[in-house]
Formats: C-alpha cells, structure tokens, sequence
C-alpha cells in the first residue's frame, strides 16, 4: 500500500487526551525518514501536537481507508507551520479497523527482552524481565520497564492479558520522563499475530462495558 501523494488530503487523528478527534490537513513532503503534513487547525488555531506525540494518520486508497501509526518528531515553523512525522515502514500501513486505536488504562504483567536475544532455554539465554502495561491497545502500548531503551529500540514482548499471552514484537515510539518512579515507554506493535491484535481489541471494550456497568466511567 502506497503512502499519499504531495498534496493529497489526510486526516491526524489524535487516539487520547483532551483534544482526541480527526483533524484534517495534507501532504507536503516525503523523504527516507519523515513525512511531513501541513500542521492541522482547530478554527484559527493550530492543534497543540508536541514532539514525542502519538497519531494516526488516515487517507482514502481505491476507496479504502488506509493508514499508519506515526510519531511527531518536529514542529516547523515556516510560513505554513507543519509537523514532521516518523515515516512508516510499507509493513505497518494497512486498510484501517479504528477500534484498533481505542486505548484503555490497564495493570497488566508484562515481559520482555531487547529483539535478538536468545529465548530462554538456549545457550547464552537472556531471561525475560518482569514489566508492566499502564495502556493498551490493538496498535501499541505504554510500559513500566525496569531498562532504559532509546527511541527505536525493538522488543520482544509477552503481554499477560486474562486467559491468553500474546507474544508481540514492538518498537519504542517515545520515552516519558517527566514522571518518577519505574520507567515509561510507549511501544507499537511492529508484529503480532491479527488474531491477537482482535483479542486485544475485544479485551478493551469488554472492561470498557465491565467498567462502565460499576460507574467507574
């Protein structure tokens, strides 16, 4: 599936926080890297989107919606202020379920291993180490981790859901460190099975229902 064209429409969608919606913009610039998209409006104001932000980005493809996770990297600030985004491998741009994207606050055990280490059992083995999932959903997740990793870094995965571990493979999309205590690390599933991918979606409205039953809300 191709990425859009200079000047084609696209819409950045926003998954979370207070300005979570659909805000559409267009193309300007491609290149190995990045992609860059005209900042998008909220009437005469630019919608407040920061380096290390996470979003989507959506476009019509022979009449199918298409789209990818993406990464603010920059804000520019020419005579039309406009964002540089990571650009996506051709692996990670599909025709776009946007329940994929609903998130959920969660407490969920976690393990890990940097990609490339010899599973347990084998001869120089690296243990999974214990974490945490504080955020999910069928595209990413935010984690508790003990390691630091730098943005890019690729882990394997083994998320602890109820009745079902899901192994997944995951790049590091932003580091947050203006909170203390464990380190945080948001993360997009860069392979997982789609049938996990739909268990974990499911997951989340299911204790969306749960939850919304016992008003918590």
């Amino acid at each position: 599936m191709r990425l859009p064209a200079i000047n084609q429409r696209v819409t950045i969608y926003i998954p979370q926080g207070s300005w979570k919606g659909r805000y559409s913009t267009y193309m300007e610039a491609l290149d190995e890297a990045t992609v860059r998209v005209a900042h998008p409006m909220f009437g005469s104001a630019l919608v407040p989107l920061m380096p290390g932000d996470q979003v989507v980005v959506e476009y019509l493809e022979s009449g199918g919606r298409i789209g990818f996770e993406a990464t603010v990297v920059q804000r520019t600030g020419d005579q039309i202020p406009g964002l540089i985004l990571t650009r996506p491998k051709p692996e990670e741009v599909r025709r776009l379920q946007l329940r994929d994207f609903v998130r959920l606050d969660v407490s969920l055990p976690l393990e890990y291993v940097p990609c490339g280490a010899r599973p347990s059992g084998e001869k120089g083995e690296v243990p999974l180490a214990p974490g945490r999932v504080i955020d999910l959903s069928g595209g990413g997740a935010l984690i508790l981790t003990d390691e630091d990793f730098q943005v890019g870094a690729r882990l394997d995965l083994v998320l602890h859901l109820p009745k079902r571990l899901i192994p997944a493979e995951a790049e590091v999309v932003r580091r947050v460190t203006d909170v203390e205590g464990p380190i945080r690390l948001g993360v997009r599933f860069t392979a997982i099975d789609e049938r996990d991918r739909e268990y974990i979606v499911k997951y989340i409205f299911a204790e969306q229902r749960r939850r919304r039953k016992l008003g918590l809300v």
